[in-house]
């Protein structure tokens, strides 16, 4: 039976579920994009899909400093599901992902202008740093993106484990079409 008491059924508002997985996809995308684009041959086109994903980590800087400010001051409180160890290390891994994304946003703002970086081969960013600089940053930006994508598939799992394993309403409450369909 799922544990769907009226005080834990409700779901998190639109603006705040829009912005979860509005940070999700972004951190998929930008991941895969920048595991994968530098395999491609260096001229224009790589470039181009460096600017994407460049614009892209832009987006994810606004849709952050949106998700913080909406959860700081309108976004809907749910009370917690689990207690004890579960919510703390619940706690703990949400708090470690809005580190690792500021980390990582900022990481890779620094890495535009280490590299110098020719947004679209058409505006140029100014270049900060020598080559060691830059060379730094990146890695640094690098193990952040890493370090999220694991923290965010550990939290995925955990979500899962809730639904499916657990059997309460962690998931639903973050994506209501789930509970239509899976519930």
């Amino acid at each position: 039976m799922r544990n769907t008491s009226d005080d834990l059924s409700g779901d998190y508002d639109p603006i705040t579920i829009r912005l979860h997985w509005a940070t999700a996809a972004l951190i998929v995308v930008l991941w895969i994009m920048g595991r994968t684009t530098g395999w491609m041959p260096r001229g224009p086109l790589r470039v181009d899909v460096w600017s994407v994903h460049v614009l892209l980590g832009f987006a994810l800087a606004v849709v952050l400093v949106a998700r913080i400010a909406w959860r700081t001051t309108r976004g809907r409180r749910l009370p917690p599901v689990e207690h004890g160890v579960l919510h703390l290390v619940a706690k703990a891994v949400h708090g470690l992902l809005y580190v690792l994304l500021a980390t990582v946003v900022v990481l890779g703002l620094i890495n535009v202008f280490a590299h110098g970086f020719p947004m679209f081969n058409v505006l140029k960013f100014p270049k900060v740093g020598d080559k060691a600089f830059t060379k730094t940053v990146n890695h640094w930006h690098d193990l952040a993106a890493n370090t999220i994508a694991a923290v965010a598939l550990f939290h995925a799992i955990a979500a899962l484990f809730h639904h499916y394993v657990r059997k309460n309403v962690v998931l639903i409450r973050m994506a209501p079409l789930f509970k239509r369909r899976f519930a």
